[in-house]
């Protein structure tokens, strides 16, 4: 039996490293086409490469996610290296400064919002009348446990970007149910990710202290969050389109769905 994923178009944003490549690698792992999205050019290339080496068809397109026509013409561009598009990985965000809220200049909350918030926005305003014409299709958008169950006082504007996430995707998937399009919002507890060597100060001692925080006691993987990821992809019939879904060492740890579900 074929796998449902074989053959399928994927655009990731953020998809070079951490999480991001680990759903890139699954993907092209069961078959699917994938292009890696992202602002760094070396690192999305030398990612794309190293997975083409492994016989995967993975391509990288520089993307900006901050800016319409870019998301616009990535989308374009994937349409035309692979003939289609099916599936979209929304995980392209970055943190910030975390820390005491006078620690964000008005420079960082303006990048932190245009990232997190309307890039999300945008790729989803982008992908979803395509889509529509084409009779359905599935996005999974990146939140965080900071948007959710566990406020974080040292990450007050990466927490609150991370709730908009959750709020646009319940939104976008009670509005296109009709569409057979599903929408879903994955949420990392603290992850092994370059993004959590930044937050510890690349100290293993650090990182250990703040993977307490997790139910779990211990940093999720990327292959943990891969793994909810490519289910929702596939259909799995245990995710509602709608739901924001925590992902800790192991894998999933509890679902917050819409209040109409």
């Amino acid at each position: 039996m074929a796998d449902i994923l074989e053959g399928k178009v994927a655009v990731i944003t953020g998809g070079a490293t951490g999480i991001g490549k680990a759903v890139a690698t699954r993907l092209a792992a069961r078959g699917a086409k994938v292009v890696i999205a992202g602002r760094d050019h070396i690192r999305g290339k030398t990612s794309a490469t190293d997975l083409a080496k492994q016989g995967y068809d993975v391509k990288f397109l520089r993307t900006d996610v901050r800016i319409e026509n870019a998301i616009a013409t990535l989308f374009e561009e994937a349409i035309d290296l692979y003939g289609g598009l099916d599936l979209l990985f929304n995980n392209a965000g970055i943190e910030g400064v975390l820390g005491p809220m006078s620690a964000s200049d008005e420079e960082i909350v303006d990048d932190v919002l245009a990232v997190n918030i309307k890039g999300v926005f945008l790729c989803m305003k982008e992908v979803l009348p395509l889509f529509c014409r084409q009779g359905g299709g599935i996005i999974v958008n990146t939140s965080s446990f900071v948007g959710t169950v566990l406020p974080f006082p040292n990450a007050v504007l990466l927490g609150a970007t991370q709730a908009g996430v959750i709020s646009m995707t319940q939104s976008v998937a009670a509005g296109y149910a009709g569409e057979n399009i599903k929408v879903y919002a994955v949420c990392p507890w603290l992850t092994d990710t370059p993004m959590m060597d930044r937050l510890a100060h690349h100290k293993d001692a650090v990182k250990d202290e703040l993977a307490m925080m997790n139910p779990s006691g211990r940093a999720a993987r990327p292959e943990d969050v891969a793994n909810v990821v490519l289910a929702m992809f596939s259909g799995d019939p245990g995710f509602q389109s709608g739901d924001a879904v925590l992902v800790d060492h192991g894998g999933a740890t509890q679902k917050i769905r819409p209040m109409s579900a």
